[in-house]
């Protein structure tokens, strides 16, 4: 019972004396959410037949030769620049909702990679401004 007490006194002042972690100051924001950093990804992306909308509000659609499928985005990762990355989920469609889906900026928000789990996996895409595609080259094409 003494060796127990003892053991519990020194584990207590141990983990009381032990320098608490900090964090960076340069990492205290990674990310925003996408109604703050989101209006790169915002607009019409196209390949091969298949196309992404993204909404102002992070709402969106895929619209593939399997179907359609609905995702909300909720944050953007804002430490990489210009490869910014959108982060967010499928709520509906052809993919398990709650399955991730992530857009990934490339060549200056010229184009963008799509992944969502269970579907695509950096599939590429190019920004699609008044009906032409801003660098083809981005998507393959």
């Amino acid at each position: 019972m003494i060796i127990k007490t003892a053991m519990t006194a020194v584990l207590a002042t141990a983990i009381a004396c032990t320098p608490l972690a900090q964090a960076d100051p340069n990492q205290a924001d990674l990310t925003k959410p996408f109604s703050v950093a989101g209006a790169p990804f915002v607009g019409q992306w196209g390949a091969h037949g298949e196309s992404v909308t993204v909404n102002p509000d992070g709402s969106g659609v895929e619209t593939a030769r399997r179907g359609t499928m609905n995702f909300k985005l909720g944050f953007v990762q804002t430490s990489t620049s210009p490869w910014d990355t959108a982060y967010g989920n499928v709520t509906s469609g052809f993919l398990e909702p709650g399955a991730f889906v992530t857009l990934q900026l490339v060549d200056g928000g010229q184009g963008m990679t799509f992944s969502a789990g269970g579907g695509d996996n950096g599939f590429p895409f190019c920004k699609i401004v008044n009906g032409d595609k801003v660098n083809s080259f981005d998507c393959g094409a």
